[in-house]
């Protein structure tokens, strides 16, 4: 079946600062000079940080999933313990993003938004050359992104390597002036707003969205002069995870959707592609035929409950940059396509925006976990949830071009159980020396929380704790892992899959 492309649709509107945001607004922010050495000792705890705290990782550019490139307006690129933008007009930096009409995954803004009440102000350490000029922060609160939803402010910068450290919950001036509250799914920094005809280049050595905290709340731990700005802990659960369940094709047919080897592809129908073989990247094939716009993988199934394998992982990659156009070189979303027995009309998946290069992240959507269908799909709408899923079929791009694509693996999974007892394991992002932990499990839908393990002393890396059932009951349940650092306040992290429990 072809898919119809609506890649005009998930375009969001390009947004113009206009020529009455040139006044400099010097109420939003305070650019913070290098800390010169302190008088005394003095030690601060860092001020809680969203991307630190929500994602286990800062913004301090040390790797690619930093800073997806593909939501910068201008090239752009991660290297060096920096993030470099080309500064033109036009130049953006989306810090997190969301398109609407799409399944969240990852970082996405929809499934992980920002807390405004806890996140108040944007730090930032960046080297750029202009002067008399004015950079931007917008924020919005749908996936729309539109007007009605969005604000922001605006903030003079200096030349040279400044740290700006800006207050978001100031007057907001721009697009309706929703202010800074509730949840924000999408933010965004325009580093200079520059008119036609001059360019230059930013580099930004770290960002913070944070809280409150001391003197050196804009900044990363480290030390400054004989001032110490201490790490909270950043504890990471590593298991129970995702991917531990029961693999679908491993159950039916004895081997994975693992597609190094032309073996493992066995019984799959390709369609609109043509396949130019196997290896390392897995299957590589290229768009072709009637519809190149709509390649399709048949991939053989015997009838399964949806209920118990909604964990889908896809590892695929392509040929040259992302884009959502209509023409040749956009299409770049991927979708899941199902039928149930009780009816003759494929349920259409929504959108799985897939991004180019070092951008291309695992997909990892629960497929149980919200609406899961294109706003498109046809009567009837039977989704994922509480069905019987009887042909599937996966669709990985909706380039109308001879894009080149790699499919390396696909994974339909249970949630991960154990029999009586399970080894919870987890590591410290932030790790240091005297690090104290709390491992507790709470059963799936309920706010109580048990602790199976107290007082345990964290090492170095991964670390292990025995849970066995004990007298709670079978269920399935979530487990958190709580760390103390010594002086500083504790910082939990959740496992991101449930874990069946039985005896």
């Amino acid at each position: 079946m072809q898919q119809r492309h609506r890649a005009a649709r998930r375009r969001t509107a390009s947004i113009v600062v206009l020529a009455a945001f040139a006044a400099l607004v010097g109420t939003t922010i305070s650019v913070v000079p290098a800390p010169e050495r302190a008088a005394a000792a003095t030690r601060e705890v860092e001020s809680p940080d969203f991307a630190s705290e929500v994602y286990g990782d800062p913004w301090d550019y040390s790797n690619t999933a930093d800073q997806n490139t593909d939501a910068v307006g201008t090239s752009a690129s991660v290297s060096g313990g920096n993030l470099r933008v080309a500064l033109r007009s036009g130049d953006s930096v989306s810090l997190v993003d969301t398109v609407s009409g799409s399944l969240p995954y990852g970082r996405d803004g929809a499934s992980l938004p920002i807390d405004a009440s806890r996140y108040k102000r944007l730090s930032f350490k960046m080297n750029q050359p202009f002067d008399r000029q004015i950079g931007a922060v917008w924020w919005w609160t749908c996936r729309e992104k539109t007007s009605e939803c969005g604000g922001g402010i605006t903030f003079p910068v200096t030349p040279g390597t400044k740290v700006y450290d800006l207050s978001l919950s100031s007057a907001s001036t721009l697009q309706s002036g929703r202010p800074w509250s509730g949840k924000i799914v999408a933010l965004r920094l325009d580093p200079v707003v520059l008119p036609a005809g001059k360019s230059g280049t930013a580099l930004i050595d770290w960002t913070r969205l944070r809280g409150a905290g001391g003197s050196h709340a804009a900044y990363p731990p480290g030390t400054y002069g004989d001032a110490v700005v201490a790490r909270r802990p950043r504890p990471v659960v590593d298991s129970p995870n995702t991917r531990q369940g029961v693999d679908l094709a491993t159950r039916q047919r004895g081997k994975p959707w693992v597609f190094t080897s032309a073996g493992n592809a066995s019984g799959i129908g390709v369609k609109y592609a043509t396949v130019l073989g196997y290896g390392a990247d897995g299957m590589t094939a290229r768009n072709s035929g009637q519809y190149p716009g709509d390649s399709q993988l048949s991939l053989p199934v015997s009838r399964f409950k949806a209920d118990s394998y909604h964990h889908l992982s896809v590892e695929y990659t392509y040929d040259g940059p992302f884009s959502l156009a209509g023409t040749p070189g956009g299409g770049k979303m991927a979708r899941l396509i199902w039928w149930d027995p009780s009816s003759t009309i494929p349920q259409i998946g929504n959108d799985m925006l897939t991004w180019s290069g070092g951008n291309a992240r695992r997909i990892e959507i629960d497929l149980s976990a919200q609406n899961d269908l294109d706003e498109d799909a046809l009567n009837p709408k039977l989704g994922w949830k509480g069905r019987t899923i009887s042909q599937l079929r996966f669709d990985p791009n909706e380039d109308p071009g001879a894009l080149t694509w790699h499919l390396k693996a696909l994974h339909l999974r249970t949630d991960p159980s154990a029999n009586g007892a399970t080894l919870v394991k987890f590591h410290d992002a932030a790790w240091v020396s005297g690090a104290k932990a709390t491992v507790s499990v709470a059963r799936s839908g309920s706010g109580t929380w048990h602790a199976v393990a107290k007082n345990v002393a964290v090492k170095k890396g991964t670390n292990s704790v025995r849970w066995a059932l004990g007298s709670l009951p079978e269920a399935k349940y979530r487990v958190r892992v709580s760390i103390t650092h010594p002086g500083v306040s504790t910082a939990s992290a959740k496992s991101s899959a449930v874990i069946a429990m039985r005896r």
